[in-house]
């Protein structure tokens, strides 16, 4: 939603999908949130669910137009396999 309003007011908006650090010494977890392209100062990440700019506990893994083609792992396995 918050994407979909920067990008109607004609600000370039993307979709950021990565991790952010809780403080709490728990696993980063799984997050996404959105940055906007504000003029002089660049690209600017929002995270609206928490009402906050991203700050540097958010971790960048992946960047596009929306979740569908920023997935930060996408594919399928098919059968046994080994992982390390």
């Amino acid at each position: 939603l918050f994407i979909a309003c920067v990008r109607g007011s004609s600000v370039p908006a993307r979709y950021v999908s990565g991790y952010r650090a809780d403080g709490g010494g728990h696993a980063p977890a799984p997050h996404a949130w959105a940055e906007a392209h504000v003029d002089d100062l660049g690209w600017i990440a929002f995270d609206p669910s928490r009402g906050v700019c991203a700050d540097e506990s958010y971790v960048r893994v992946a960047v596009g137009l929306d979740a569908a083609t920023a997935a930060p792992i996408a594919g399928s396995r098919m059968g046994e396999g080994f992982e390390v």
